[in-house]
């Protein structure tokens, strides 16, 4: 069975009803601080504060049960949930917040299927909602239905573009279906919007081995392995060529053979990954119209744009920032207004 990867994903909305300024902010203020602390009973002790005062309060019931999970007390946390979605309510992000929590308590009490059915009763009244989509998705992954698993993700990242985890999780799906370009793009995503946690840290292996995935070296020579029809047909057969990205697998595979030979040159591995990254950008660029599929349509567009704004150098300086590299460091602080205008341009580019 596929070893869950993926913590689970929660929203605070403390901070956000307090902000509010209604009569219970500073109780939910403090809360709030003892759940970032991981001080769960202190927290729900605060929240039943407030349910004394106002047992229709779904804002407090949603999250005492997210603190209950904290704790691992998944039957309470059930409890909690039910007694909250029989309140008639106008608190959408609070409710959002319950069937989120509802179907992680039944996960992790062991209850999958009633876990998924609990999601997608919410996914009825908010389909848009990306942190159901995602949890969806990890669940659907733990009972090794990595199909439906990958549908959940695309789904998340089109509802939240802005969404790390979401990109990280399907990036490993994809990775473990052998659909190595798709789970690139993927991950490569994943490191514009979270460059520097320890999490991007140890992901940057596996966008270096992915790079690496369609060749090895021999004690004489670089050889280029054959990549299998699934491989180079993603989603689909030989019939449904979808998300094929043969093209672009053949071009990284003559760069990277020429990474692994003996001419390297002077360049620096960063030097080298920015070039990578700006043939199979154009090769993108080029072939797109003759191309169809979820990658295609909703990621590609992304990476063919930053490539038109020739940002390849910082997006791969971006991936190696957290590698406690001088140069690349150097980099970033010599040139804080190329990132800026890569990241003003990133968070302005309009997701189809």
């Amino acid at each position: 069975m596929l070893a869950r990867f993926f913590s689970y994903t929660l929203l605070f909305l403390s901070i956000t009803v307090a902000a509010q300024n209604t009569k219970y902010s500073q109780l939910i203020l403090e809360a709030a601080d003892f759940q970032k602390e991981g001080r769960f009973g202190a927290a729900i002790k605060k929240y039943d504060e407030i349910l004394l005062d106002d047992n229709k309060n779904v804002n407090a019931w949603a999250e005492k049960a997210y603190s209950q999970v904290g704790l691992k007390e998944y039957k309470k946390a059930i409890t909690t949930c039910k007694k909250a979605l029989k309140i008639e309510s106008s608190d959408t992000k609070s409710i959002k917040l319950v069937y989120t929590t509802y179907g992680n308590a039944l996960d992790l009490e062991g209850h999958p299927k009633s876990a998924l059915k609990m999601y997608n009763k919410g996914l009825t009244r908010f389909p848009e909602f990306y942190s159901l989509h995602y949890n969806k998705g990890v669940t659907l992954g733990g009972m090794n239905d990595f199909g439906g698993a990958i549908a959940a993700f695309q789904h998340s990242v089109q509802s939240r573009p802005s969404h790390a985890a979401s990109f990280l999780a399907l990036g490993r799906m994809l990775e473990f279906k052998k659909r190595n370009i798709s789970a690139l793009l993927c991950y490569m995503r994943f490191h514009t919007i979270e460059p520097d946690s320890e999490r991007a840290k140890e992901n940057l292996k596996k966008v270096k081995d992915l790079m690496f995935s369609n060749v090895k070296k021999t004690s004489n020579d670089t050889l280029i392995s054959n990549r299998s029809t699934s491989g180079l047909v993603e989603l689909g057969g030989e019939e449904n060529p979808e998300n094929s990205f043969q093209s672009v697998e053949l071009i990284l595979s003559m760069q990277s053979a020429l990474d692994l030979g003996n001419n390297k040159g002077k360049k620096t591995e960063v030097e080298r990954f920015e070039e990578k990254l700006n043939s199979i950008f154009s090769i993108m660029e080029g072939t797109k119209d003759e191309n169809s599929g979820f990658y295609w349509d909703f990621l590609v567009p992304y990476f063919i744009e930053l490539h038109q704004n020739e940002y390849e150098k910082v997006l791969a300086h971006l991936l190696y920032s957290n590698q406690d590299d001088f140069e690349v460091n150097e980099y970033l602080n010599n040139n804080e207004d190329s990132v800026r205008g890569f990241y003003d341009w990133s968070g302005a580019f309009e997701w189809k």
